[in-house]
């Protein structure tokens, strides 16, 4: 089955499936409330679209799953999270540009980004 770019997760086991099941996967934690969040949801997704099939994404609502939240220890939303095999490779804080994540995405071996 395939997931739409930055579908929501909507519980832990939810994740760990996704997370085990990409090579790479871009995970963002936001809030209904963040309105930078917001802002940084249409960069995201120009990203993932432009990486294609080399790029597994979700979303979390960070105060529904709380688990998640502390298990990466998101201090401040949006925070964005690049896992390679179920790992964390890098993360990023705050608002950023769809370039900007297009060369973060290359440089930690995204193709397609």
């Amino acid at each position: 089955m395939t997931r739409a770019p930055l579908a929501p997760v909507t519980s832990a086991a939810e994740f760990d499936a996704l997370a085990g099941g990409a090579e790479f996967l871009l995970v963002t934690f936001t809030s209904p409330k963040c309105t930078i969040c917001r802002q940084l949801a249409p960069m995201l997704g120009i990203a993932v679209r432009e990486a294609g099939d080399a790029l597994a994404s979700a979303k979390i609502d960070a105060e529904a799953l709380p688990e998640l939240s502390e298990r990466f220890e998101v201090r401040s939303l949006p925070t964005t999270l690049l896992l390679r095999e179920g790992r964390l490779v890098d993360r990023l804080t705050g608002f950023a540009t769809a370039g900007s994540l297009r060369t973060w995405l290359q440089g930690h071996g995204v193709r397609g980004a």
